[in-house]
């Protein structure tokens, strides 16, 4: 049998599939199923209500960062396992308005996983039909499994919605009532993160129960279990042992382990679970650290990521860490590779200054400043184009990322910026920074799409613990090497 799998789709953005998506794992791990929790598209606060429903990380499939490695990283994860996916936007939204290429419904074609659509049915009746015929006849190669409808009013109304839809022989898994107390925190970058404050501790049992009182999951568990095997179908035994084999190659190239300090706590906390894993499957050693709490850096560290986050709502405390910024300060004038992301481009700047205009001088790294604004600054998947040769990859290595923040850095380092951004081929701005052993810039990366670039850190990384500090050129590249 293949991996027992499930795509909760929508019909639209705010139907409901996040809550409902991590309802469902959180009750089938209640049932003892090993549930993997998986995220359409590039979002990094979605994942993180999947790992508190499963125990798991929560993954990402996002054709646009991923790749051809899309399909390989869905088999291995999921061995055996039940994979509950959360679709992103409607069913067939994908990046272009004729193109669905990285929608849910792309990305469920791909790993050949049944659909269950989540419709806002807050005020609907035989309409329903309509809406619910047309998302199943739209694309021949796809067909929906179920259907949920969300926001039910009444018994009346759940009635008509039934009623409507009976002749399609789309069976109807469920009727959620309107319920305010399932209802996930929001804020300017989307859901607000597991864990912190406005999340109640008993949040997830609640929303499991309420689940499993009003969706039929052993309905919905014999359709994940009649998904059709893919052929890259792992086995659990398989993926141990593609694992301990990866590792041990990228052991064998290693002169001594790489030591990555990983910025990690409520402020630095945007990372994608396999980018961290082909990290780490490279020959890299992941230690963390946290800006907000620890009063220097750990030691013998031979490099250092800095992830995006809500550097933002935590700008008094880093500002007021001082023994940390020194301690950071002196790590970058050894010479040795550091990364940043967004959040961390924004903290190796100058300051920032908060939504109300107050500024907190941080690390001074890299001679920016950043502000937040009400209005979104960036949203969408880039391709970055190196403007200068980085221990990322020589001159003109293209990066596939993604961005999305309300900060924009003053001024745009035009003078050693990082790379050049285009969007469908046409140019956008410069963004970010690189200079030395330094590189920055608002681009989110999934490493585990693009290996390569892996492979060019690691030499450079190498280079550098041998000799003291980096240098951007020859002794980096891995061909070369």
């Amino acid at each position: 049998m293949g991996i027992p799998r499930i795509v909760i789709a929508g019909t639209h953005s705010g139907a409901g599939k996040t809550t409902l998506s991590t309802g469902i794992m959180a009750a089938l791990a209640r049932r003892g199923r090993p549930v993997q929790g998986y995220k359409v598209g590039p979002d990094y606060i979605d994942p993180s209500y999947h790992a508190a429903a499963t125990g798991r990380p929560g993954r990402n499939l996002d054709r646009w960062l991923l790749g051809t490695e899309l399909p390989r990283l869905f088999s291995r994860s999921a061995a055996g396992s039940w994979a509950v996916v959360e679709g992103v936007m409607g069913l067939f939204d994908g990046m272009s308005g004729t193109k669905s290429f990285g929608s849910t419904a792309d990305i469920a074609k791909l790993i050949k996983a049944p659909v269950v659509l989540v419709i806002d049915a807050v005020s609907l009746a035989q309409s329903v039909a309509a809406v619910l015929f047309g998302f199943d006849r739209y694309d021949p190669d796809l067909r929906l499994h179920g259907v949920i409808f969300n926001r039910v009013k009444s018994a009346a109304q759940e009635t008509m919605l039934c009623e409507a839809v009976r002749e399609q022989g789309i069976p109807v898994l469920g009727c959620i009532p309107q319920e305010d107390r399932v209802r996930l925190p929001e804020r300017h970058l989307g859901l607000v993160p597991v864990g912190e404050e406005g999340l109640a501790p008993d949040y997830l049992e609640r929303l499991a129960a309420w689940v499993e009182k009003y969706i039929d999951l052993n309905l919905l568990e014999d359709i994940m279990q009649g998904a059709q095997s893919s052929e890259g179908d792992a086995t659990p035994e398989a993926t141990v042992a593609a694992g301990a084999s990866s590792a041990g190659a990228s052991a064998l190239n290693l002169k001594r382990g790489v030591r990555l300090g990983l910025a990690w706590d409520e402020a630095f906390l945007f990372y994608y679970q396999d980018a961290l894993e082909a990290l780490t499957a490279k020959g890299f050693e992941l230690v963390p650290f946290s800006p907000l709490h620890d009063t220097a850096l750990p030691p013998d560290l031979d490099g250092l990521f800095l992830g995006g986050g809500f550097p933002e709502l935590h700008l008094s405390q880093l500002s007021l860490n001082h023994s940390f910024l020194d301690s950071l300060r002196t790590f970058a004038r050894s010479g040795k590779p550091i990364y940043a992301e967004c959040g961390g481009y924004m903290y190796l700047g100058c300051g920032i200054r908060d939504f109300q205009g107050k500024r907190f001088p941080l690390a001074g790294i890299i001679p920016v400043e950043a502000e937040m604004t009400p209005r979104l600054q960036g949203m969408g998947y880039r391709e970055g184009r190196l403007a200068v040769d980085t221990f990322l990859g020589p001159k003109g290595t293209v990066l596939r990322g993604h961005e999305f923040h309300y900060s924009r850095v003053l001024p745009q380092s035009e003078e050693a910026p990082a790379c050049q951004l285009y969007k469908s081929g046409s140019f956008l701005r410069s963004d970010g920074y690189a200079q030395g052993s330094l590189f920055a810039s608002y681009l989110h990366l999934n490493f585990a799409g693009q290996p390569e670039i892996l492979d060019y850190w690691l030499a450079y990384s190498q280079h550098s613990v041998q000799n003291g500090g980096g240098k951007i050129g020859g002794a980096a590249d891995p061909s070369r090497e």
